[in-house]
């Protein structure tokens, strides 16, 4: 799922046809309501989709990086194009953007990663943790160097990184938790530059 404003998203279904959807959000307000999915397309086997805000949709399925351009706040599927392989060895547990350019994922063994997303076969990879990331089954970023790490028991962890994209890990803080009950979502996303 990556939420590309705050009323509306794109999903995948999964399958081996791929197929992506646009939710159009009515309310977020006490509950959320939400139109019919919009059908897009199909070919989008991702199991791993984050949007960095700035017009890129990127897309992770077996371990290959794509990244989309985007360019309506309503996306039909003629409004996504640039269809990129950056690369292969994206083998992400989680996934998201944190800026323009920049996504940022954890792995099965507790890694945290930063990637700088230049285009086809070109990036810079930044390892911010080694270990204990991997307790996470979501990771989100609504930008400015701020992170939401949910464990599967519905505790929401913040982590603040004064700059995100210096690639280094000195400057990245635990918070603590934000609630440790109660985020029993089965998908989360953040609206991308909602954080300065």
């Amino acid at each position: 799922m990556a939420t590309l404003d705050s009323d509306t998203i794109l999903v995948t279904e999964d399958g081996r046809e791929g197929r992506l959807y646009r939710v159009d959000i009515q309310s977020n307000s006490g509950s959320l309501t939400f139109d019919r999915p919009v059908y897009l397309g199909r070919g989008y086997t991702h199991d791993l989709l984050a949007y960095d805000g700035s017009g890129h949709l990127f897309g992770i399925a077996g371990g290959t990086l794509r990244r989309y351009t985007i360019n309506a706040a309503k996306p039909t599927i003629s409004d996504i194009s640039g269809n990129t392989k950056i690369g292969d060895g994206f083998t992400l547990k989680t996934l998201t953007a944190t800026g323009p350019g920049w996504i940022l994922g954890t792995t099965t063994d507790g890694r945290l990663i930063s990637y700088r997303i230049n285009g086809a076969g070109s990036w810079q990879r930044y390892q911010l943790r080694d270990t204990t990331w991997q307790v996470f089954d979501h990771l989100l970023s609504p930008g400015g160097g701020v992170y939401y790490g949910h464990r599967g028991e519905g505790s929401l962890f913040r982590y603040d990184d004064e700059n995100p994209y210096d690639g280094r890990a000195d400057d990245l803080r635990g918070q603590g938790a934000v609630d440790t009950t109660g985020w029993t979502q089965t998908l989360l996303s953040a609206q991308p530059a909602t954080v300065s």
